[in-house]
C-alpha cells in the first residue's frame, strides 16, 4: 500500500462535480496522512477503461446514469472481474431505492449515499477501510516501501547534482564518504578499497545504504549552489529513526492499544497520532525530493 488514497467517481453530471467542494475532500483525507487522487469520469467509456479498477480504493458510482442506464449495472461489471475494491452507489433519491437495487443484483461490499450528503460518506466509508488495514504490519511496509522511494530521489539528486561542482569538490565528497565507511565497516573494506581507486558517483550509491545517502547529500550540499538553499529538515530523525525501529525493532504492545519498539537499547513509542504524523513527514519529503529533482533537471540550463 502506498500513502495515496485514489478514488474513481463516476457521474454523468459535470454539474454534479462542480457543484461539490472537492478541495474539502481533499483537506480531509491529506488530514488522515494520505495523498488524495481523485479521477472523475462522465461516461461509461472512461469508467471501463479504468478496469479492473484494483489501483483505486474506492469506487464511487450514480444511480441514475441517464442514457447509460442504472449504476447497479456497472457495478455488477466491477464484481465479476472479482474486484473487492469499496463501492458506493448514491442518487438524489431515497436510499431505500438503492438497496432494493443492490439486493436486486446480490452485489455484496456496497454503500448506499444521497446525492446531498455524499463527500460525508465518502469520508465515512475511507476512514473505516483505512482502520482495517493501517494496523501494525501494514504500517511497517508502508514506511519500508516509502523510505525505498525517497531513496531512488536522493539517488537520482546525488547523480544529478554531482555534475554540477568541479573535480576537486566531488574528489572531496568522494574521500570523505571513503573515510566515514572505512571506520565502520571492515566486512566491506575491498569494495570499499575498490571504490577509493577509481571513485564514480555509480559506485559510490551502490556501497550506500539510506543513511548513507543522506550523509552524502548533506556533503554536497556545501558544494552545490542550489542545494544549499534547500532545507530539508531532518532526515534522519524525522524518517530514517522511525523506519529503523519499525523495521528491526521488537513490538511490544501497551494496554491503550499503542506499540513501544526496542531498538539497539532504545525505545520508540508508536500510537495513531505518531504514525498519521509518520505518514505526513513522509508525504512532505517525498514532495520535496520531488521538486528538487524537477529543479536539477532545468538548473543551469
Amino acid at each position: 500500500m502506498k500513502l495515496q488514497y485514489k478514488i474513481l467517481w463516476f457521474d454523468d453530471s459535470e454539474e454534479l462535480f462542480d457543484s461539490l467542494d472537492l478541495d474539502y475532500l481533499k483537506q480531509k483525507i491529506h488530514a488522515w496522512g494520505f495523498v488524495p487522487d481523485i479521477c472523475l469520469v462522465n461516461s461509461p467509456e472512461e469508467f471501463l477503461q479504468k478496469s479492473p479498477f484494483d489501483d483505486f480504493d474506492l469506487l464511487v458510482i450514480d444511480y441514475n446514469l441517464e442514457g447509460y442506464g442504472h449504476g447497479e449495472d456497472f457495478i455488477a461489471q466491477v464484481r465479476e472481474q472479482e474486484v473487492l475494491t469499496e463501492i458506493i452507489f448514491y442518487s438524489s433519491g431515497a436510499t431505500s431505492e438503492l438497496w432494493n437495487a443492490v439486493h436486486k443484483k446480490q452485489l455484496e461490499g456496497i454503500y448506499v449515499a444521497n446525492k446531498q450528503t455524499i463527500l460525508e460518506r465518502i469520508l465515512k466509508v475511507g476512514q473505516q477501510a483505512l482502520r482495517k488495514v493501517l494496523d501494525l504490519e501494514n504500517m511497517r511496509g508502508i514506511v519500508m516501501a516509502e523510505v525505498g522511494d525517497l531513496d531512488l530521489q536522493l539517488s537520482n539528486i546525488l547523480s544529478v547534482a554531482i555534475t554540477g561542482i568541479d573535480e576537486s569538490k566531488q574528489k572531496d565528497i568522494f574521500n570523505r564518504f571513503y573515510a566515514a565507511s572505512t571506520k565502520h565497516h571492515d566486512t566491506h573494506r575491498v569494495s570499499l578499497d575498490k571504490f577509493n581507486e577509481s571513485p564514480t558517483i555509480e559506485s559510490l550509491l551502490s556501497l550506500c545504504d539510506s543513511d548513507k545517502r543522506w550523509q552524502n547529500y548533506g556533503r554536497l550540499r556545501k558544494h552545490h549552489e542550489l542545494l544549499k538553499n534547500k532545507v530539508l529538515g531532518d532526515y534522519v530523525e524525522d524518517i530514517l529513526r522511525p523506519r529503523n525501529f519499525l523495521a528491526h525493532g521488537v513490538p511490544v504492545r501497551g494496554d491503550d492499544g499503542s506499540f513501544t519498539f526496542s531498538y539497539q537499547g532504545k525505545s520508540y513509542l508508536f500510537n495513531d497520532f505518531v504514525s498519521t504524523q509518520l505518514r505526513h513527514k513522509i508525504i512532505v519529503y517525498k514532495s520535496a525530493l520531488l521538486e528538487l529533482n524537477d529543479e536539477l533537471a532545468i538548473y543551469g540550463k
